[in-house]
Parts: C-alpha cells; sequence; structure tokens
C-alpha cells in the first residue's frame, strides 16, 4: 500500500510539474559581454504555409522578456518569467499567440523579444554579491513558436543563428538601481513583419544557463492596480516631489512633453527629509562603484516628439515618493505620473472585515506589505533588498494562503528552497541564493539557524494543513528529513546555539532559547510527516528525538524552584507555549507571565519576527484574546497600531521605522484575524479543510466580524455582530463537509452541545454539516 501510495503522488507531481522534452530551438544571445549594458533585440520573419489551427511560444528568456508576434505583447504580464537559481532550474512560459497571427498564409509574419537582466546579470554592487552569482552571463533567449495547421501538421519556428539582433533604446537596466532609456535611440516598427533589418546582426548560438527546464506553473507577475499621486509639490530648479499616497512596489509611469535629449531623472523612496525625498534611507546595503546608477533610480531622455510616455520594463522599486528632476524647463503636474503597484497574480481566496477603523487599516496594510513581497518569490522587502529571506517567507505564509490562491507560488518556491539545499543537508538564508547565506559551521555566515532554515518544513507543512497536499509531502519530505538531521547533528546535547534571535526585538531573547525552539518543532513536523506518508520508523525516529530536545530545553531554561522560566521576555514566554515546549501547567503560568508583562508594557511590544508570530496566538487560546485584541490595536510606541496612526500603509522591518517602510514579516496578525477573530481554524487531521473549527474570539473592542476563505471543498464564511444584550453567530460550511463549532461555555443552548475543556479554557462544542446557520448566543 505505501509503494501504491507513493507510486501516485509521484505521478502527480510529474503532470503538475511537467517538462517540455522536445524543444528544437538554440540558445541565443547578442554577446557574451556581461559588461555590456543595453537590451538586446531579437527577431524572426516567417510565412505560414497553410491554415493555422493554433500558434503556441514556448519561451525562455533570462533575465527578463518581452515576446511580441507581429508587434503586439503575447502578455500583459511583466518581469517574465520567474526567477529561480538559474543553473540549477529554469521555467519556461507557454503563450497562446494563436490570436496574433495574421490569418492570410501569404503575408509574413514576425516573432520578437527584448531581453532585460533580471536577476541574472545583475550589474550594480551591493553586499548580496549577486554581481558574482556562479550563474551570470549575457541574457538570453530559447523560444519555439510551434504551429499546428489544420490538415494535422505542424512547423516550429525556433531560435537559431537565423535570427537577427540589435540594442535599442534601453541603455541599462538592474533590478538594485533601476533603468536608463533614451527615447532618442528607439526604433520604430524594429518588432513589425515589415521591418528591415538587414543591418542587424545575426544572433549568436550560445550556452544554456545550465538548469533543468520545467513549465512555470505559478502566476506572472502583472499591474494589479494603477496608483494616481495623492499631491505633487514644486521644489523648483526643475525638481517635484509626488506622493503616492501609499506605499508598493512596482514602478511609476512618467507623461512628458519637451525638447530632446532633455533627461528626467525619477528617484524613488519611502521616505521625505527636510521636505525632500530623502536619498540616503534603505541605501545602508548598496556598494556602488563609481558611475553607477543610484539605487532606485531610473532616467529617461526625451526624443522629443510631442506626448511621450516612460515605463520602465525591466525593474521594480519599493517607494511612496518619486522625486523627479530635470534638467531643461517640463511643465510637470499632478497627471504626470501614475503608479503602477506589481504584484505575482494570485486571485483572493479570503476576505475580512470588522467595525473598528484600527482593525481595517492593518487587515490593508498586511496585504499591501504581502503583495509587495511576492514578486515570483516571498521576499523581506520590495526596495534594499528583494531578497527571498527564510523566515520572512515562512512565518507570513499563513498571511498568503488565507487572503490569496497563492499554493501555487510556494510550490515553485519550496522547489527553491530544495535546490538550495547542500548535499549534507544545509540551507541559506535567502532563496535564491547565489552563494550567501549558508549556514557553515565555522563561516562568519553561520548564524541564521532553525528560525530561519526551517521554511521548508514549516511552508510545506502549511500547504498540507490549509490545502491537503500530501503530494508536496511526499516530495519534499526527503529534503526535510536531511535538513532536520543536519541540524541536530550540529545541536550540542539537544540545544542549538547558532542562528539570529528574536530578530528586530527591543529585549533580547537568548537565541539558543528561540533557535532551539524550532528545532524541536522541525523534529515535530518531520515526524507528523512521516506518519502521513506511512513511515513508522521515521515517525518514531523523530518523536524521539522532539521529546530529547523539549527534555534539554526544559531542563537548560526552566526552573522548577520558581516554576518560571528563566527567561522572562515576551518572546521566550509565548514560545514555550506556541512550540508546545511547557507542561500545560507551565505553561499557563508562563502565559499569566506574559499577560501580566503585556498589562505592565502598557501593551507595547518588547518582541521581534518571532514574537509577532506567538504573542497574540498564545494570548487568545488562553482566555486572554481582549489583551491581544488592545496589543494590536494600541497606538503607542512599540506597536503594529503605533504605524498606523502615523500614517503607514505597509508594515515595516522595526519598530522605530528607521529602516524598510515595506516588510511582511510583522504582520502574521493577519490571519490570526481569520483563525481568531473570525474564528476559522484548520483541523491537521482532516487537511484542507475537510474538517474544521469555528471558534469566534469576541473581542470587547469589536462589534462585529466578517470573514470568508475559499477553501478546496467551498467557500467558508464567518460572522458575528454584538445584538443588544448577545451576539448573533453567523456561518457557512461547504456541502461535504464538517465543522465543530466552540464557543465559551454556557453561551449556546442547544441539546446538542458537549462541554470540553481545552488548554484550561471550558467550551461548549457542537458539530455540524454542510449548511448556512444562525446562532444567538447569550454574551
Amino acid at each position: 500500500m505505501k509503494f501504491i501510495l507513493s507510486a501516485i503522488l509521484l505521478f502527480f507531481a510529474c503532470i503538475t510539474y511537467g517538462q517540455r522534452a522536445d524543444w528544437k530551438g538554440s540558445w541565443i544571445t547578442n554577446t557574451e559581454d556581461t559588461t555590456a549594458t543595453k537590451a538586446p533585440y531579437f527577431r524572426k520573419t516567417f510565412k505560414l504555409q497553410k491554415k493555422v489551427i493554433s500558434a503556441t511560444a514556448y519561451v525562455v528568456g533570462v533575465g527578463y522578456h518581452i515576446v511580441y508576434v507581429n508587434g503586439k505583447p503575447v502578455t500583459d504580464a511583466v518581469l517574465e518569467q520567474a526567477y529561480t537559481r538559474y543553473d540549477k532550474r529554469l521555467l519556461y512560459k507557454v503563450y497562446d499567440v494563436t490570436a496574433l497571427l495574421s490569418k492570410q498564409n501569404t503575408i509574413t509574419q514576425s516573432i520578437a523579444a527584448e531581453l532585460g537582466n533580471g536577476w541574472y546579470n545583475i550589474q550594480s554592487h551591493a553586499v548580496w554579491g549577486f554581481q558574482n552569482a556562479p550563474w551570470r552571463k549575457t541574457p538570453r533567449l530559447l523560444l519555439d513558436l510551434v504551429i499546428k495547421y489544420t490538415d494535422g501538421s505542424s512547423e516550429t519556428i525556433a531560435t537559431d543563428d537565423s535570427w537577427k539582433c540589435a540594442t535599442g533604446p534601453s541603455q541599462f537596466n538592474c533590478l538594485y538601481t533601476g533603468e536608463i532609456y533614451d527615447a532618442r535611440q528607439e526604433v520604430p516598427g524594429w518588432n513589425q513583419p515589415g521591418f528591415n533589418d538587414a543591418s542587424w546582426a545575426h544572433a549568436l548560438k550560445t550556452s544554456s544557463p545550465g538548469g533543468t527546464l520545467y513549465e512555470q506553473v505559478m502566476p506572472s507577475i502583472k499591474v494589479i492596480r494603477r496608483i494616481k499621486p495623492v499631491s505633487v509639490k514644486n521644489l523648483g530648479n526643475g525638481r517635484y516631489l509626488f506622493d503616492m499616497g501609499q506605499n508598493f512596489a512596482g514602478v511609476a509611469t512618467l507623461r512628458v512633453k519637451g525638447k530632446a535629449g532633455t533627461k528626467v531623472t525619477m528617484y524613488y523612496g519611502e521616505v521625505v527629509k527636510d521636505g525632500e525625498l530623502d536619498m540616503k534611507h534603505n541605501t545602508e546595503h548598496m556598494r556602488s562603484m563609481p558611475g553607477e546608477l543610484r539605487f532606485q533610480t531610473d532616467v529617461y531622455y526625451l526624443k522629443g516628439s510631442g506626448n511621450e510616455t516612460f515605463t520602465p520594463r525591466f525593474v521594480y522599486h519599493g517607494f511612496q515618493y518619486v522625486q523627479v528632476e530635470t534638467d531643461n524647463t517640463l511643465p510637470l503636474d499632478i497627471h504626470s505620473l501614475e503608479g503602477l503597484f506589481y504584484s505575482t497574480d494570485f486571485k483572493e481566496a479570503g476576505h475580512f472585515t470588522s467595525s473598528d477603523t484600527m482593525v481595517n487599516k492593518l487587515y490593508a496594510a498586511a496585504r499591501q506589505s504581502y503583495r509587495s513581497n511576492f514578486l515570483s518569490i516571498p521576499t523581506d522587502c520590495p526596495q534594499r533588498e528583494k531578497n527571498g529571506w527564510t523566515a520572512d517567507a515562512h512565518v507570513s505564509t499563513e498571511v498568503g494562503l488565507w487572503n490569496y490562491k497563492s499554493a501555487a507560488g510556494y510550490r515553485k518556491w519550496l522547489d527553491d528552497v530544495s535546490d538550495a539545499q547542500t548535499a549534507d543537508g544545509a540551507m541559506p538564508g535567502i532563496i535564491p541564493s547565489n552563494g550567501w547565506g549558508y549556514d557553515i559551521p565555522g563561516d562568519e555566515e553561520h548564524t541564521f539557524g532553525p528560525a530561519w532554515g526551517s521554511a521548508l518544513s514549516f511552508v510545506t507543512w502549511y500547504m498540507y494543513l490549509y490545502h491537503g497536499d500530501t503530494a508536496l509531502v511526499q516530495k519534499h519530505y526527503p529534503a526535510i528529513k536531511k535538513y532536520t538531521d543536519v541540524v541536530a547533528k550540529e545541536a550540542e546535547g539537544y540545544l542549538f546555539k547558532y542562528g539570529l534571535d528574536d530578530w528586530m526585538s527591543l529585549v533580547q531573547t537568548p537565541r539558543t532559547f528561540t533557535s532551539t525552539a524550532y528545532f524541536y518543532t522541525d523534529a515535530v513536523l518531520t515526524a507528523k510527516m512521516a506518519r502521513i506518508l506511512g513511515n513508522k520508523a521515521d515517525e518514531a525516529t523523530y518523536t524521539k528525538l522532539a521529546d530529547s530536545i523539549r527534555a534539554a530545553f526544559n531542563r537548560t531554561f526552566f526552573d522548577p524552584a520558581t516554576g518560571h522560566y528563566k527567561d522572562s521576555t515576551m518572546t521566550a514566554l509565548s514560545a514555550a507555549v506556541f512550540h508546545d515546549l511547557a507542561s500545560p501547567e507551565v505553561a499557563t503560568t508562563a502565559v499569566g507571565q506574559l499577560v501580566a508583562k503585556v498589562q505592565r508594557s502598557n501593551y507595547h511590544a518588547d518582541f521581534g519576527v518571532m514574537g509577532t508570530k506567538y504573542v497574540l496566538p498564545v494570548l487568545s487560546e488562553r482566555g486572554y484574546g481582549d489583551v491581544a485584541f488592545r496589543m494590536l490595536t494600541d497606538t503607542g510606541y512599540a506597536g503594529w497600531g503605533h504605524w498606523i496612526a502615523h500614517g503607514a500603509t505597509t508594515l515595516f522591518e522595526d519598530w522605530p521605522g528607521e529602516l524598510s517602510h515595506n516588510h511582511i514579516f510583522f504582520g502574521d496578525y493577519c490571519a490570526w484575524f481569520y483563525k481568531t477573530l473570525a474564528g476559522i481554524r484548520p483541523d491537521e487531521e482532516a487537511p484542507g479543510f475537510k474538517h474544521f473549527f469555528l471558534q469566534p474570539v469576541f473581542a470587547k473592542g469589536l462589534n462585529f466580524v466578517k470573514a470568508d476563505y475559499e477553501s478546496r471543498y467551498g467557500v467558508i464564511k464567518s460572522e458575528w455582530r454584538r445584538n443588544g444584550g448577545g451576539v448573533r453567530f453567523s456561518f457557512e460550511v461547504p456541502v461535504g463537509t464538517t465543522a465543530t463549532v466552540r464557543l465559551p461555555a454556557g453561551v449556546l443552548v442547544s441539546p446538542k452541545v458537549k462541554r470540553v475543556v481545552i488548554v484550561g479554557q471550558a467550551l461548549d462544542e457542537v458539530v455540524v454539516g454542510g449548511g448556512k446557520y444562525v446562532f444567538d448566543l447569550k454574551i
């Protein structure tokens, strides 16, 4: 039975992540000089022989590609294709271009492409060293245009050295800096069939980047919203400051009219200082060489032929403000700029709203930060780094899964994680990695530890929990097991003493405490996944390992004489409970300490990214939902509400707000809204919401809460409203599923109610099937 299950799972995995084996094209480029800065053009003309039934373009253009058929773009997506470690994995895009071909067979047709550098050929300098990436080469293209005729025959127009190449107006493009575009160098009609390319050079056949080719099944990056400036300020001397009114990832479209050769420079940023854009903010990791373009800067040279529009094509930035500077007088106004919000085009899965303005703004800020930080990979920030930091990814996964149909994005990124794992099991702190950030003993970068390296385990587990994705567990279990083993090997007496601590906390928690807590959960999750796959031997092995870690943790950090943990930061107290390291009695004591500490601190946070995952759920699960709610919405320093009260539209990297203003890793409260305030909770024994729990917390500061979530079985709805002296709780359970409703003891009068005690709370529960329900509660 185990063998049959494995075979079935692997079969479906192969269907999902299929490969195209019959490529006809060769890789082509225009130069092998990685210092060449101009974006290359490629084109090919052809004639159709018969009547066409379909035409499909299979494209790999690295770093980024824009493809045209008969002068028309094949997609409205931007920054194609998704970022991977190019020397291990390459993703190709599939475009149906049938409608773009001319129906007259005798007419010349064309296919053309422009390539940008993307992550493949980083040309500016930063501490991450992507300019020295092992995969770095010049942009290159592999393309098959497969044309099928009505008589059953087919033809493939493929890349080879018969294609023509040249360069155009894009003089430079780099993700860390920006794009330089000289409109005077535009080549009218270059992608059209009738263009005369006799003076163009032949393309060069070149090498593959090295990675295995797979179809990109995750959604592309698109413009998900267009944003108008809320104000523009004339700073004098040809300088204008545009305020977009919100922070987001993307670019700005410029509309101008002026003299040919006029230089327009667009500086993007998040902070204004002394009435102008703060040019130093977020630049600390740049190591610019003389003559390099400044961080987050686009430059446009006018061609001088009436109204002109410029949209950068191969870069994106993180910003709220754009400072525009010109070297000739140009009449700019609020209509001269428009923001384009870029994000992976995930469709929405869930929605949440409430009676509280602060809560609703926090919800919007978390979603805005999440969208700004998923552009083909989950990132930390859209401006300074754009890196796939692993802790940032796994602590925000639930935010993504509740709000968006993001599963395909995580499946893709988990492949990136597996690609990044070393032969002995180690993981880097950022993925994809160019070789930077691996946890190698004795190396100066041996700093991340299991709180970061656990991303493979945690994200795989969340995908199983929310989507029932057993195939993903099967696929990544060997790598998960290998990582748990390498952490166990490096641990000393079952304690892991390395790793980043509670990043961005105001009060430090010992790194051995937090790293060992994640090590313990790694072992627990490995055991659970072994059980899912029917591997009883591994289940026993890793359960025993988890027990040993738990015992070592409590021997080290728990004081039996006082009945308290020796470390009493908010992170430490909540971590011991959240990770299930504390016994039931000790957990009750620790939560009491946590409540007292929160109240003494006037409901302000002293924790960092780890505490943001622990504190609110631990408080609310133990009956202190009102304390958690007040802490979340308090506007004093330090806390989430403080940011919002001072105008934030996204989440910051640090409580003082000195660093990035668009980070997602403080945003787990957004998942808490669904799980706690609306009370929709997955059940790991029936993953994918085949069975789930409904256990809302009726926080005193709220008059109503409303949420919906589209599960694999249908839409789940939960809504409660205060009604006189009680609460009306309405909910919907999809047909074919069941839900266990859990409410405070005594609030629901029904003969079907069963009294239970969970983590010290007396609850009444009732099991319901598919349908719509209304409960009037005496609260």
